[in-house]
């Protein structure tokens, strides 16, 4: 049986490798990138305008400006399907007009501008499309593919300085957001980009009920321009502010406006940016697992050394413990033994001692007579040697 210094010293060694073998398994069976929770709360984006213009369309069909505060909603929902790599997502739009307290929520309709909803997957680290979109527009009634790419209220973690393509759903396509600058929001650093979209004939670019009309019995095309500003948190790639600048309107083939469809200036409250920037802090706050990683093989590496330096070090070499229990475990050869074993004892010789039985007396005198040491008139007698030779 192997020594319990050697048997110590193998379950040393195992424990080591395991140790190793997590280590170098941790970054790939686990994963530190801020991707978003599946449990993340609902998130809305509420932008204002104090004064915007918005069209309203009349019970016979014609339309009229309205000057009205504005709101624009985002609420966005995560929804199934859902795992480690992806997540559905839906995202609804709205533009109402802020009616005066004592009227407001009697008449939806005309509060109500516009109002869309978009479901497509995304890839939960980077935020990008990974399909279609399916829109359901409260204009068309009904639901619709729309080829998308790009990123949309969620940039890639780690965000950089750089142009990312985010998709716009007026255009229904990516317009280019272009680093603009870092800045700070209550201590915590955020990076600015702009969309810039160039005058657009929406018309061009998809067929809706509100992409053409007609206005004094001339065709009238919905033009679109502006700018928006996304506030990004660069470590979850969340977006904590927006900021649009945007105009559409019906212009005739002469490009003379005839009616606004909608025109806003506005972007998110101080207080919902800094509760929004919160969520993306959590988001951000993960572990990160390659010192761990490291620490692991480090403490392994150790404890497989000495492990191996015990299993292999010389027999001889293993301590008094050892020789003490390897003595302890043989019979006692004695006196007290042969007697409880029924064996015949002998007495050893004792020196200067005759022994019993060889012919001599306790008084030194032989058996046969008494020994005459002195000179004889024949063979000499001397005395017998003290044990044998």
């Amino acid at each position: 049986m192997l020594p319990r210094s050697r048997i110590a010293s193998v379950l040393i060694l195992g424990l080591g490798a395991a140790l190793i073998v997590a280590g170098l398994l941790m970054p790939r069976l686990l994963s530190d990138d801020p991707k978003i929770p599946l449990d993340l709360p609902d998130t809305t984006y509420t932008l204002r305008a104090e004064e915007g213009v918005a069209s309203r369309m009349l019970p016979d069909g014609s339309r009229e400006d309205v000057v009205s505060p504005i709101r624009r909603q985002f609420h966005g929902e995560l929804i199934e399907p859902a795992d480690e790599t992806r997540v559905s997502l839906r995202l609804g739009t709205s533009t109402t007009r802020e009616l005066p307290p004592e009227v407001l929520g009697t008449d939806p309709i005309y509060e109500l501008v516009d109002a869309s909803v978009w479901t497509f997957t995304v890839d939960r680290l980077t935020g990008e499309a990974l399909s279609p979109a399916q829109l359901a527009d409260q204009m068309a009634g009904l639901p619709l593919e729309v080829p998308m790419d790009g990123y949309w209220v969620k940039f890639p973690a780690d965000t950089q300085q750089e142009t990312y393509p985010v998709f716009d759903d007026m255009l229904r396509r990516t317009v280019p957001a272009e680093f603009v600058g870092e800045e700070e929001i209550g201590g915590n650093r955020v990076l600015r980009f702009r969309q810039t979209i160039e005058p657009t004939n929406l018309a061009t670019l998809y067929r809706a009920a509100h992409t053409q009309i007609t206005v004094d019995e001339e065709p009238a095309f919905l033009w679109y321009s502006g700018t928006r500003d996304w506030v990004v948190e660069p470590g979850s790639g969340m977006v904590v502010d927006i900021h649009e600048n945007i105009d559409l309107g019906w212009d005739n083939r002469a490009g003379e406006r005839k009616r606004t469809y909608l025109r806003f200036d506005g972007g998110i409250d101080e207080y919902s940016t800094a509760g929004l920037l919160q969520q993306a802090l959590r988001v951000a706050d993960t572990t990160p697992l390659r010192p761990w990683s490291i620490a692991l093989i480090v403490i392994g590496a150790i404890f497989a050394f000495g492990g191996v330096a015990g299993a292999f070090r010389p027999e001889g070499e293993t301590g008094r413990g050892d020789r003490s229990r390897k003595g302890a475990g043989r019979p006692a050869v004695g006196k007290r033994a042969l007697a409880e074993s029924g064996a015949p004892q002998y007495d050893s010789p004792q020196p200067g001692r005759p022994r019993d039985g060889d012919g001599y007396g306790t008084d030194g005198s032989s058996a046969m007579g008494p020994v005459d040491t002195g000179t004889a008139t024949g063979t000499a007698s001397s005395p017998r040697p003290s044990g044998r030779t």
